[in-house]
Parts: structure tokens; C-alpha cells; sequence
């Protein structure tokens, strides 16, 4: 064999060995992406923090007066100053001095807490 096929020989399997851990580094990423689902936090113009977790991968919060409306994992979640409604259906009322809410959604259910005290839970 003669150096030049050996330097061939070296470099064709560098290729292959750093293709398969391009693709390791890469469906490790995709996996990790999948597991960790999202977050969504704003402040509404009443001072309100609302605050979203949710293990879907798509999560959509929108902002907009004094009202959250949130989109992931199938549920349409709707905070308003005084309630809490999921697909349309009223499923809780809030104090409307409450400063902090936070919306949990994890494996079909929605947990709703108010200022650290829980309001609802929510399962499909």
C-alpha cells in the first residue's frame, strides 16, 4: 500500500467517524428539544405576571390588554383579570388583586396558581 492510499484510507474514515457524531450531536439536540417543552412569562398593563409552563412543544402566549391567551398542547387557556377558562369553558375564578399567576401544563393538565396558592387543576 502506498502513503498516498493510506492518507486516503485515514481520511475516509474521519469523514465516517465525524458524520456519525455530527448525526449523535444532532438527534440528541432534536431529543432534547422534545423533552423540555417551553416557557412564557409578561407583565399585563394591571401589573399582573403571568407566568406559562408547558412540557408541549408548542407554546403561543399573547399578551393583550388584561388578558393572556394561551395556546399549547391542544388547550386554548384564556386569563382574564377575573377567571380562568380553558377551550371557552370557564373553569376557575380569580381574586382580581391577585399580582402573580402561573399556569402549569404537563401530561394533559393544567394546574392554575394564584399569588402561590393553588386555584384549579384541569385534566383532559
Amino acid at each position: 500500500m502506498t502513503e498516498q492510499t493510506q492518507s486516503r484510507s485515514w481520511l475516509l474514515w474521519g469523514g465516517i467517524f465525524a458524520g456519525i457524531m455530527l448525526f449523535v450531536l444532532v438527534v440528541g439536540g432534536v431529543v432534547l428539544a422534545a423533552l423540555n417543552g417551553g416557557s412564557s412569562s409578561g407583565t399585563l398593563p394591571s401589573g399582573r405576571s403571568v407566568t406559562t409552563h408547558s412540557d408541549s412543544w408548542n407554546l403561543e402566549s399573547r399578551y393583550e390588554k388584561d388578558t393572556v391567551s394561551i395556546k399549547t398542547a391542544g388547550f386554548k387557556i384564556q386569563v382574564t383579570p377575573g377567571r380562568v377558562d380553558v377551550d371557552g369553558q370557564r373553569v376557575a375564578y380569580l381574586d382580581t388583586a391577585a399580582k402573580n399567576v402561573a399556569v402549569d401544563v404537563k401530561s394533559g393538565e393544567i394546574t392554575v396558581h394564584a399569588d402561590g396558592k393553588w386555584v384549579v387543576t384541569v385534566r383532559r
